[in-house]
């Protein structure tokens, strides 16, 4: 996830809480002060909470990358040593294998 997407939410988030907040004000009037207060931070604490989502889900997404690009170096180390073990010979078997499963690479 990318600033770009945050700020696209985040915007998107502003709108959807003035939108309430003009329709709440044409059904209900102005509020007190301490109302509007509270309102304001309320409003602070759920963009802060998306904010802290969005930096998470970004952690969770490069980690998950991260692991993949490492799993796929160790398989590829693991099957050059078992192609140096075994000459060559383990590929052409597991490939000759697959195709007589039905499985094509």
């Amino acid at each position: 996830m990318d600033i770009a997407q945050g700020e696209k939410v985040e915007a998107e988030l502003d709108h959807m809480i003035r939108r309430a907040d003009e329709r709440r004000r044409l059904s209900e009037g102005e509020r007190r002060a301490e109302e509007l207060w509270q309102e304001s931070e309320r409003q602070y604490q759920a963009r802060r909470h998306a904010e802290l989502v969005f930096a998470w889900v970004e952690y969770h997404e490069e980690a998950a990358e991260r692991a993949l690009a490492n799993a796929a170096t160790i398989a590829a180390k693991h099957q050059a040593q078992i192609e140096a073990l075994l000459g060559g010979s383990y590929e052409q078997n597991r490939l000759r294998e697959e195709r007589s499963n039905g499985h094509h690479h």
